[in-house]
């Protein structure tokens, strides 16, 4: 774990078991880190990268504009595999997003919780493999092209990938961009708030 802070402190990359897949993470608020992971992926930097915080305290600092339903929902359903749209700031690295929002989640992930509270700083936190190219659950489907531009790996053995539900609150309304484990029940407890 220290190894791995003081990695990521330097603005270097690792690729690391997240709660829902390998991922590649850097700190979200080095831009020189943030660009690198969009190279090793070979992603183009008019998509954005998600963001992972240790809680809300944390998710507060780099975000702006909490409204009472994006909070109703964050209390409901953080730590947890929620990504949410939320407004950042200038402190989270300019390479993230191209547009003013950021998907961020507070995983309930012992490993990663205990990551973003000693290094205290959000990290990008995207899948481990190359763009285009399917997801991967152990480090043995690793691509080599990858493995070889990367500054530190942690293997955390075979994965089940569940990816997170992301979604957006936009006039009081909530659209689910991406189904995932908990849509269903945001689906059925905000169901006036949804968008058909």
């Amino acid at each position: 774990m220290e190894e791995l802070i003081n990695i990521l402190k330097e603005g270097k990359i690792a690729i690391i078991p997240t709660d829902t897949t390998y991922g590649i993470v850097g700190d979200a608020t080095n831009d020189v880190a943030v660009k690198k992971i969009f190279q090793v992926k070979r992603r183009d930097l008019s998509k954005a990268m998600p963001i992972l915080v240790s809680d809300q305290e944390m998710l507060k600092k780099y975000v702006t504009n909490i409204s009472a339903l994006e909070q109703e929902i964050i209390d409901k359903y953080t730590p947890g595999k929620l990504s949410i749209l939320l407004s950042k700031n200038d402190m989270i690295s300019k390479y993230v997003s191209p547009n003013p929002y950021v998907a961020i989640r507070i995983p309930d992930n012992k490993f990663l919780k205990e990551l973003l509270t000693k290094l205290d700083r959000p990290i990008v936190a995207t899948s481990a493999n190359i763009s285009g190219i399917d997801v991967i659950s152990n480090l043995d489907e690793l691509e080599p092209e990858l493995r070889n531009k990367i500054d530190y790996i942690y293997d955390g053995g075979k994965l089940t990938t569940i990816p997170s539900t992301l979604i957006k609150v936009e006039n009081e309304k909530i659209t689910i961009l991406r189904e995932g484990e908990v849509a269903s029940k945001i689906k059925k407890e905000f169901a006036n708030y949804m968008v058909n």
